[in-house]
């Protein structure tokens, strides 16, 4: 759907034609809200980074449009196509207490070998030990995020290929919350709780594996 066409499908339960400008803000923030509400498999990306060039760094920056990172960190090595296996996610605090040399100004000083641990802290991924070589290769999944303006230009609008009485009811709620009609709005927004929960449920059941399903024989 495109925005105008969500907006019209709004006003079929909304009625009331002079709120277009807080109805498109309304998307806009309810569109916002789904990405960060749940993994959706419309906006999962893969991404390998080698980030460090230089023996003595340990911070990997974030993409750009990071918004959840899913599942774990894996690295191998380009140089001799070894596979380490995958990197334990600790606490920042963790992390300092277990890499303080880390920040010797002398790499000789330095605890250098394969990474095992990681964190995220200000928009970057924190490695330790520090990599005592610059050929390895880190691979992760996250899930996209980007706060774009909804107007009746936007083609398509997120989600409304599939869930678009979702995205309607979210978006009434906001209507009606800005009017302080909350009885409305808290109606629509358990309508919009239960099709976020069953949106969730869907992509878990696409993307799951068959690892509790066991069967043996006797």
């Amino acid at each position: 759907m495109t925005g105008l066409e969500l907006y019209n499908y709004v006003l079929r339960k909304f009625k009331r034609t002079d709120k277009s400008t807080e109805a498109y803000e309304a998307m806009t923030d309810i569109i916002a809200d789904m990405r960060i509400q749940f993994l959706s498999e419309d906006y999962k990306e893969e991404t390998y980074s080698s980030g460090i060039s230089t023996v003595g760094e340990y911070k990997l920056g974030l993409p750009s449009d990071f918004g959840h990172i899913i599942g774990d960190i894996s690295i191998t090595d380009t140089d001799t196509d070894e596979d380490y296996g995958v990197l334990q996610k600790i606490s920042k605090q963790r992390y300092d207490e277990l890499y303080p040399d880390r920040l010797l100004t002398s790499t000789t000083n330095m605890s250098l070998d394969t990474p095992q641990h990681y964190c995220i802290y200000g928009k970057q991924i924190f490695v330790g030990p520090v990599p005592d070589v610059t050929t390895y290769r880190y691979q992760f999944n996250y899930t996209t995020e980007a706060y774009t303006e909804i107007t009746s230009a936007t083609d398509p609008v997120p989600f409304t290929d599939k869930y678009r009485n979702t995205v309607r009811a979210g978006v009434l709620a906001e209507l009606y919350d800005g009017m302080e009609n909350f009885q409305e709005s808290q109606y629509y927004r358990s309508v919009y709780i239960d099709g976020l929960g069953k949106l969730a449920a869907n992509d878990i059941t696409n993307t799951q594996d068959d690892g509790g399903v066991c069967y043996r024989g006797i």
